[in-house]
Order: structure tokens, then sequence, then C-alpha cells
């Protein structure tokens, strides 16, 4: 799911529409989406309430939840459309155009012409802006051919151990190459293969 089918539907609760939705709340210790993040009014870009994402119901032509309880986000960063992107040393990167989520976990956004791991934010408040890239790419999830191939490392994240482990098993190349920025999964839009 893009958060741009989630933006601008109607909240929906008893059948009673209470607002729209402008973005998501996301924990950046685990990129769960935590939050909706909501308006009363149509029209306003400004968020009037937050609701947990566990009462939502169903996704449809609106956001239907089962209760209505607003809460105030805690310990996550509010990402909405249209967000400045910022490096780490302030180089403008355009606009945050859409970020992609699976079983409301973020993956990753794209600006207008990029795609950036959702693990690349280091901070996001006014503006998203994005944390040095390493050398190496330690901290990135290994992607799922290679999970039972590293099987005996305790956490499916690329480590020191994973890249001391891939070098033994001679597939470091192959390893790196799945990940970011080399997978076609990190590609711009613009540039993906289609079968």
């Amino acid at each position: 799911m893009l958060l741009s089918q989630l933006v601008q539907k109607p909240v929906v609760v008893d059948g009673n529409i209470r607002g729209v939705c402008l973005g998501v709340g996301i924990s950046l210790k685990n990129y769960a989406i935590k939050y909706l993040l909501c308006s009363s009014a149509p029209n306003r870009a400004n968020t009037d309430f937050c609701v947990n994402v566990s009462s939502i119901s169903k996704i449809d032509e609106a956001v239907f939840l089962h209760r209505l309880r607003p809460v105030f986000p805690k310990n996550c960063a509010q990402i909405t459309m249209r967000l400045p992107v910022f490096s780490f040393n302030g180089g403008a990167l355009g606009f945050l155009r859409d970020l992609e989520m699976e079983n409301f976990v973020a993956i990753r956004f794209f600006n207008e012409n990029q795609a950036f791991p959702i693990s690349a934010v280091t901070a996001c408040s006014d503006a998203v802006i994005l944390r040095k890239e390493q050398p190496f790419p330690l901290g990135q999830r290994v992607p799922a051919p290679f999970l039972l191939y590293f099987k005996d490392v305790a956490r499916p994240i690329v480590t020191k151990a994973v890249l001391s482990a891939a070098i033994k098993k001679k597939s470091l190349i192959k390893l790196t190459l799945s990940l970011p920025p080399f997978s076609l999964n990190f590609l711009p839009l613009e540039g993906k293969i289609k079968d």
C-alpha cells in the first residue's frame, strides 16, 4: 500500500464521516505505522486528531474505524505528502512524493526521481532528513532469498557477522548487489524493469 492511496480518504466511524486522513505517524525504531493523522475538515492541511492504526477495521474507498479514540502520537515521526527531503549535509533532495508500506510497516519512500529505504531517515518533522550513507550496507535488512543462507546469524539485518559469513561462503558480491542502491527494488520508479 502507498501513502498516496490513504491520504485524502474519508475517515468513517459508525457510518459517519469524521474527517480525512492527512498522513501517518511512524516509529523510527522499527518503522511501524502507529497512527493516522487526520483533519476534521476536508480542506484543511493541519492535523486535528490522530487515531491508532489498531482502530482500523478496513480500508476501501474510505478508512473505516471500529472505534474513534483520538490519541496523542508519542515517539513517532509525522509523515505527510510533500514534506521537503534533505541530505545529512543540508542538500535539498526535492519533496516526499510517496511512502510504500507493507502490513503497516514502512519500507521505502520516494521523492520526485529517486527511492530511499526508510532506514535512511534520521529525523522527520517539518522535513525529512537523511542520514549519511554508510560505506557498507550495515543495518539494512537481509533480502528474503538470503535469509536461509544466513540462518546461523541471530537477526535478519546486515551486520559485520553477516558480511564475514558472506565472505566465508563466497557470496559477498551477490549479497551486496541484492541490497540498495544496487537492487531493482530501490531503483527510481521510472527505471524499474517491467516483466
